[in-house]
């Protein structure tokens, strides 16, 4: 690792163990050289209207509807993140304020309290995996890793289940001088992330396919809604859901 001092000179620091864990965008996995890791993706057919709202939650959750997925989360005592299904193309400037609005209140099928809105972008959504997560004594650690799309809520659980695969096999390796967990260290993170890729992919093509039909069809809408009514009505459905949502699996 090498950075420039304030005078000019370099500095280079020889680490025995590097965790590379500054996101998706970072200098870490960019560092691995042309052709030593597979890049798998999926990007899906919708993405999401994100909106930062000076406005309370009064009530928040989700809302299936024809027209789409909607979404509101507090983000304070007097803030609001709010979340619609839009197409992919979509741009920012065609959401004005006052559709945002309309468009929030029809989906939850009630009038939604409005304020200042402070922030809106579109945030498209996509599965991102690179294989293998390691390369010599540089290992990649959650979003430098893999992207899941938000609707799973599964992007920390991933990265703490590296961070501690991780943290024991430098134990191990360092008071026991056992290596076997850091050289199995990509192997173990990704066999349990593509089980999450796999639920991450189900739960969000099932809330968004139940609503609008003009992403895949009417006969995929009424398979998730069919999907849904199984959550509900079979306890052995409800259970395993239960276990992938909150990471037993």
């Amino acid at each position: 690792m090498r950075y420039r001092n304030p005078d000019g000179t370099t500095t280079t620091v020889t680490c025995d163990f590097v965790a590379g864990c500054d996101g998706f965008h970072g200098v870490s996995r960019a560092s691995v050289p042309a052709g030593q890791l597979t890049l798998y993706s999926h990007e899906y057919k919708y993405s999401w209207l994100s909106v930062m709202a000076e406005v309370p939650t009064d009530s928040f959750g989700m809302a299936i509807h024809d027209r789409g997925l909607a979404a509101r989360f507090p983000r304070g005592a007097d803030a609001s993140r709010l979340y619609l299904q839009c197409p992919p193309g979509d741009t920012p400037e065609q959401w004005p304020d006052e559709r945002i609005w309309s468009e929030l209140g029809a989906r939850f099928g009630a009038d939604a309290p409005t304020g200042r809105i402070v922030d809106k972008r579109i945030v498209p959504l996509r599965s991102v995996v690179f294989s293998p997560m390691s390369h010599g004594r540089l290992h990649l650690l959650g979003d430098a890793a893999h992207i899941v799309p938000p609707m799973s809520a599964k992007g920390i659980h991933l990265a703490l289940y590296d961070t501690e695969v991780f943290a024991r096999a430098i134990i191990a390796k360092i008071q026991e001088g056992d290596a076997s967990l850091l050289d199995n260290y990509s192997d173990t993170c990704l066999s349990h992330l593509w089980n999450y890729q796999a639920y991450a992919i189900w739960i969000t093509d099932l809330m968004h396919n139940a609503g609008d039909a003009a992403y895949e069809g009417a006969f995929r809408k009424e398979i998730a809604r069919a999907e849904l009514r199984r959550l509900n009505d079979s306890p052995a459905a409800g259970r395993l859901y239960d276990e992938l949502r909150a990471g037993l699996l």
